[in-house]
Formats: structure tokens, C-alpha cells, sequence
């Protein structure tokens, strides 16, 4: 079998890699499985290599990472469960060593251009359908990969994907599998269907006022108000400060920022380059290199067109077919020798000397220079003003932060001495519950404390034992620049919520349960009825419904002319004997059905059409290529040994 995998492995018409492969393994991460530290505690071992603590908290920062680009940014970090996410990494580390051990282990392997090749096929990296060096690089930095770590990790992806699609073209499917297949799933139903109404049963259901009685009393718990809250708050924010300031600013000073402002959009600016690497690796020393990449600089300085000569050249696959462009890109994409020696070429159309990095030897080419467009400083002077305002209040609001604490715990049970000290408002708010909205008063404006309602810190304030006493809160930090104290001024206890003001939804409550109850009883009688042999019409008009007859309805299309819940009850019956009937029920929010199978058609494999045919087959062939690679990943796991913790 090994032998046939290597065969299947070279064959012409194996596929290195499919796009989906290179999207998981960038977005999840690598696994950085080329860091070694020594002296770091194991966790887990895969055949020789040692999974250490190190290691699995590299990948579930990079898992981490993962989730948080797919949420957004209003996602709370905090809210990972760390222990599952350390799981999920450790999980995905054992994985891809089996794959990449087991492929080294029968001699799976990319070559470095093959893997160049990928890299440049692949759309993760591409903009308008074509790769961007820019994109790949600022990849790379976000991810925490230096490039040599990055290939030796996307070689061994490629290797496993290869083990994959190896193992996968080894299984064979035999006619009689997609046969059967198609005998299942193109099976077609003749079946009918009675409908029972729960709000029908409960309209019919009558409810006493001693049950209603009933119920208050044994549910007095539920029929209370909720602990209900008179709140007073000093709040202290940046923009509040910045509104009251009075600030003159010289036009001087303003011209300084200004100029600084605009220095540092210059700095901004883009560049469009190319370049032509010699690599530096176990083949090639630098001296080799360094005298290739000269012999290369000769060329063009004697006139030679430098697209043509990276083509013939460069080392960089990626960029090479392209005369080794690398597209517009800012600072902060290429490595700092790289970028240094980018920005200091001043003409267009300037060649670069030879400039050494991780990859190698570059000669860099400026192709162009796109210069950010600034505003004029009258255009800028009012957003300057404001500028300086509001860093003259981040600055009062830093310092005033600790004198806002000290006296709110100094004051303790109120909070006029504190907003006279800071000279803020004691905004007042009444009927706060810790699940609904609070009125405010005071003049206050009406959306100014939403913070109070999303902010958990706040109610988790509000309603701890110390403020429910009348304490003042510590000072809690609603944003970057808004930090509030709070304090209970009023309690209003839970109280009763008397009979009458809740009869009508108690009087409901019992009616829908009753409903529900009388639906059952009816439905599980009908089920006896049809089963002891009592004709459908008679079920039907005991229960005062009809049965909605259908014929020849397939398991996918009958979705277009019944619920899915009838439909799935329909097909999970048994066939049913010739002249017989199966008998089941379907449960959905506004009731229940009554489902009888009357017959049964299979799927005929030849009256299948040639396209649906290699349809069936895709469908089987996955199924079987999965179960085939989990026998074979179990296997191979086995053989490597692996150690999990305990």
C-alpha cells in the first residue's frame, strides 16, 4: 500500500494543493512547528517531536488571533474561554505533526519552487487576481512568521495536502455503492398528513378562577417586582472636559503641529518597486551570492531592461514572472534593510545596490512614488484647535481620575462633596432594574446613560451587596476616556404583583397548557386508532380535520410544498408493507402532525441521468475518502505514537 500511495503521489494528474487547504492553514495558524527551546515543559509529544508549553501557547495566541479577525472588533476578547482555545490548538498541533511525519515517512516532499508556485497561485495573497508581495509580507508580520519559518511550515502543508489527495485517490467506489446511494436518496413517498392545532385546543379549554388562584399561589415567586433602584452618578469624560476648555493657541504653535503632521503623512507615502533576489541558503553562501547579484547590477547598468533581467534571474518565483514587481506598497511591509534602502532612492527609475536581507541579495528598482495629498493649514486649523483641546483635556481627565477616586471613597455615602470638588454633575436616575431601561431625570439627555444598560461592570456595581447598602461604587472605567462612580440613593424592595394584575396571563399560561395536553391526548389516540386498523377518514373526523394527501414526493424538492418537520417524519418511517401503512407524527411550534407512509419507490441508478450520475459519485466518493482518511490518520497515528496529556 505505501508503495501505491508514493505512485499515486507522482502521478500527472495529482493536484498539489487546493485553495481551501492554503486558506485554513494560514487563518489557523501554523503551529510554529520549527521553534525549539529547551528547558520548556512538554505537553504533549507526536512521534519525535516535543509539543512544550512554548510552542502550544504560540498557537493559541495565533487561534486566538484567528477568532478575533473573524468577529470583529466589538468582540471582547475576554470573552475566549482560554482553556478550550489551549485545546483546540493542542488539538490542531497533534494533527498536522501525524500528517507531516507520516508524509517525511514515505517520502512525501515540495520542492522550493513548487512552493513558490503555490504561493504565487494562491488568492489569500493575490489583489485583482494577482499576487501582491505587499499582501504576503504584511501577512507574514501579522502572523509572527520570519519568512524561512513560514516556508519550511507552508512546504509541510503542501506535503500533507499531497498525503491527503494520495490516500483519497487510492479508494476505489464500486457501481453497486453509487447505486445504492441513488436507490436511497432519489427514493420517492406516497404519504398524507393530518394537522393538529395547539391554539385551537387551548381556545377550547376552560380554566377556573380557583386554578388561576391556584397557580398564583404556588408560583408567588415569579408574580414579584424586580429590586428597583433610584441612582445617582458623577460622571467625568475627556469630551465634557474639552467642551468647557477655553484654549489659545498661537498660530505659531499650531504651524509646528502642522508641519509635524504633515511630516509624518510624508512618511506615509507609497512605493512602487521591483526587485531581483539571489538567495542565500544551504546551497549558496553569501560570498556566491553577493557576486552573482554584482554580475547581475553589471548587466543592467550597461542598459539591460530590468523586468527581463529579473525574469531570467531572480530567485523570487513569486515576483519573477512579473520582472520581479512588487507592487505599491507603504513602510512597514519589507524588512527594515529592504525598506531603508527603498526609501533612499529618490529618482524613478533608480537601480538600488545590492542590499542584503533574510532572503538573500536584492537589487531594488523605484518604479514610482505616489505622495500623499495634505491639506492646506487654513483647512486644518480648526481640526488643529480641536486637537489641542482635546489633548489638554486627556490630560486634565488623567489627572483628575485619582482625585475623582479619593473622594468618592472618601465621601462614601453620597456624592455632592465630590461633584462640588470636580465640579460635575449628580445625574439622577430612577426605576434601574437590573434587566430593563431606567428613566432619567435632571435634565440629563435621554441617551446619555446607555453605558449603564450595556455596560456590565456598571449593573455588576449597582447591584453588589456594598452599593445595594448605599455605599459609593469604585470608580469604574466605561471607555478610554469616561470613568463614572455610582451610588444607590433609593431601594425599592420586591413586592407582590397583585392577583388581579396578572390573572390574564396566568389565565393564558394554563389554557396553553392545557391545550398542549388535550393535543397529546388526541394525538396519541389517533395513533392507537390507525394502528388497530380504524379506517383515516374516521381519525379524521373524530379529530374534525382532513388528511392532505401527497404523491410521489422526493426527500429534497418536497421541502417547496411541505414543512420540514412533516417531510423529514415522512422519510424516517419505515417502508411500509404492500397494502399497509407506516404510521408516525411530526412535532412543530404551532403543534403536531399525524404522517402515514403509504408507499415507497426506490431510486432507479438507470433512469439516472449521466450529469446526476457524476453527481452521486462525488457525493459517495467524498463520504467514503473521509472515512478511508480517518482509518488511515488513526493508522498513521498509531505508528507514530502519540502522548497526550492526561
Amino acid at each position: 500500500m505505501l508503495q501505491q500511495l508514493r505512485d499515486q503521489t507522482q502521478s500527472t494528474g495529482f493536484k498539489v494543493l487546493v485553495v481551501a487547504i492554503i486558506l485554513v492553514l494560514t487563518l489557523f495558524g501554523f503551529g510554529a512547528t520549527n521553534v525549539f527551546l529547551g528547558g520548556d515543559p512538554k505537553v504533549a509529544q507526536v512521534g519525535d517531536f516535543d509539543i512544550t508549553e512554548s510552542v502550544l501557547n504560540i498557537e493559541t495566541e495565533r487561534e486566538k488571533r484567528r477568532i478575533l479577525s473573524q468577529v470583529g472588533p466589538d468582540f471582547d476578547p475576554n470573552d475566549i474561554d482560554r482553556i478550550l482555545l489551549q485545546q483546540s490548538a493542542l488539538s490542531q498541533l497533534i494533527n498536522r505533526q501525524v500528517l507531516y511525519q507520516t508524509a517525511s515517512d514515505l517520502g512525501i516532499s515540495v520542492s522550493v519552487k513548487e512552493v513558490n508556485k503555490q504561493l504565487l497561485e494562491s488568492p489569500i495573497y493575490q489583489v485583482d487576481g494577482v499576487f501582491n508581495e505587499a499582501v504576503y509580507r504584511s501577512q507574514l508580520q501579522m502572523l509572527g512568521y520570519q519568512p524561512v519559518e513560514f516556508l519550511n511550515e507552508y512546504a509541510g502543508a503542501l506535503s500533507a495536502e499531497q498525503l491527503r489527495i494520495g490516500v483519497a485517490e487510492g479508494v476505489l467506489i464500486p457501481d453497486w455503492e453509487i447505486a445504492e446511494a441513488i436507490r436511497l436518496l432519489e427514493q420517492r413517498r406516497d404519504f398524507a398528513y393530518l394537522s393538529l392545532n395547539v391554539a385551537a385546543y387551548a381556545a377550547d379549554a376552560e380554566v377556573s378562577e380557583e386554578e388561576i388562584e391556584a397557580r398564583y399561589a404556588a408560583d408567588q415567586s415569579i408574580y414579584m417586582t424586580p429590586l428597583t433602584l433610584d441612582v445617582q452618578y458623577v460622571r467625568l469624560a475627556v469630551a465634557d472636559l474639552s467642551s468647557e476648555l477655553e484654549v489659545e493657541v498661537g498660530d505659531d504653535e499650531l504651524r509646528a503641529i502642522y508641519d509635524e503632521d504633515r511630516s509624518a503623512a510624508s512618511s506615509a507615502d507609497a512605493r512602487d518597486s521591483a526587485h531581483i533576489l539571489i538567495q542565500v541558503n544551504d546551497a549558496i553562501d553569501d560570498t556566491t551570492a553577493l557576486k552573482r547579484i554584482n554580475e547581475i547590477a553589471i548587466r543592467i547598468n550597461q542598459g539591460e531592461d530590468f523586468a527581463q533581467v529579473a525574469k531570467e534571474t531572480s530567485e523570487d518565483l513569486g515576483s519573477a514572472e512579473r520582472g520581479g514587481s512588487l507592487g505599491l506598497a507603504g513602510k512597514g511591509v519589507f524588512e527594515v534593510p529592504f525598506e531603508e534602502a527603498l526609501w533612499g532612492l529618490t529618482t524613478i527609475g533608480q537601480v538600488s545596490d545590492p542590499i542584503r536581507t533574510a532572503f538573500g541579495f536584492h537589487l531594488i528598482k523605484l518604479n514610482n512614488i505616489i505622495v500623499t495629498e495634505y491639506p492646506s493649514f487654513d483647512d486644518q486649523l480648526p481640526v488643529l484647535r480641536d486637537r489641542v483641546r482635546t489633548e489638554l483635556a486627556e490630560e486634565q481627565y488623567s489627572d483628575r481620575l485619582d482625585q475623582l477616586e479619593r473622594s468618592a471613597y472618601d465621601e462614601r455615602f453620597a456624592l455632592s462633596e465630590t461633584a462640588a470638588e470636580l465640579d460635575l454633575l449628580v445625574v439622577q436616575m430612577s426605576g434601574v432594574t437590573e434587566d430593563n431601561s431606567p428613566n432619567v431625570t435632571d435634565g440629563s439627555e435621554p441617551n446619555a446613560n446607555d453605558f449603564l444598560l450595556s455596560n456590565p461592570d456598571v449593573l455588576e456595581a449597582l447591584f453588589s451587596e456594598e452599593v445595594l447598602s448605599g455605599e459609593n461604587s469604585q470608580m469604574i472605567q466605561v471607555s478610554d476616556t469616561e470613568s463614572i462612580v455610582v451610588r444607590v440613593a433609593k431601594r425599592y424592595e420586591p413586592m407582590e404583583i397583585a392577583l388581579e394584575e396578572v390573572t390574564d396571563m396566568i389565565q393564558a399560561q394554563l389554557r396553553a397548557e392545557k391545550g398542549l395536553a388535550a393535543l397529546e391526548e388526541a394525538k396519541l389516540d389517533a395513533i392507537d386508532a390507525l394502528a388497530a386498523g380504524t379506517g383515516v377518514s374516521e381519525v379524521a373526523s373524530s379529530l374534525g380535520q382532513r388528511w392532505v394527501t401527497l404523491e410521489n414526493v422526493a426527500r429534497v424538492s418536497g421541502v417547496e410544498i411541505v414543512s420540514v418537520e412533516i417531510l423529514q417524519e415522512a422519510f424516517r418511517l419505515p417502508r411500509p408493507t404492500t397494502g399497509e401503512k407506516s404510521i408516525g407524527f411530526a412535532d412543530f411550534e404551532q403543534g403536531s402532525a399525524l404522517v402515514l407512509v403509504t408507499q415507497v419507490t426506490p431510486g432507479d441508478v438507470n433512469a439516472t441521468t449521466d450529469m446526476q450520475l457524476e453527481q452521486f459519485r462525488k457525493i459517495v466518493g467524498s463520504r467514503v475518502e473521509r472515512a478511508e482518511f480517518a482509518s488511515f490518520f488513526q493508522a498513521a497515528e498509531n505508528s507514530i505514537g502519540v502522548v497526550r496529556p492526561e
